[in-house]
């Protein structure tokens, strides 16, 4: 058996727009994620422009995680991640080490990643606060037009 590979021309195509210059846009996927946290995972993909990376629901010795960045630059992740720690601040009682949003930055990426990670116990309550942020940031948007 052989197998003859050849180059094809298409007419339909520009080829004067060479791979990686196309306009990029966030689509939503549906993903497999821990039973757990995919509430969590759901509630920031309701914010637009958010792309989640990496999640695990964690169990009694790990903290449960979601791993997300932004589109645009880092100082509008950094923005992002500022306005939602005030808005889960204000929806949220204020307990011990409920939950935390860290960004890191690896030597030689281009940009952050931001994280957040609660405990297993918390993911629930966690992800019904983020999903009324959500809300509440399409009403601003919207109200701000």
């Amino acid at each position: 058996m052989s197998i003859c590979i050849e180059a094809v021309q298409r007419g339909d195509r520009d080829e004067s727009r060479q791979s990686g210059e196309h306009t990029q846009v966030v689509v939503k996927v549906n993903a497999e994620v821990d039973e757990e946290v995919a509430p969590l995972v759901s509630a920031l993909n309701e914010f637009n422009g958010i792309i989640t990376l990496d999640s695990c629901q964690g169990d009694a010795c790990l903290m449960a995680y979601v791993y997300f960045t932004r589109t645009g630059t880092s100082g509008e992740l950094l923005s992002f991640v500022n306005g939602l720690a005030a808005s889960l601040n204000a929806r949220l009682a204020a307990r011990q080490n409920e939950y935390e949003m860290v960004l890191e930055w690896t030597a030689g990426t281009e940009k952050p990643l931001a994280v957040l990670r609660t405990r297993p116990d918390y993911l629930a309550e966690l992800a019904n606060a983020l999903s009324d942020a959500a809300k509440a940031h399409k009403q601003e948007l919207l109200y701000s037009k």
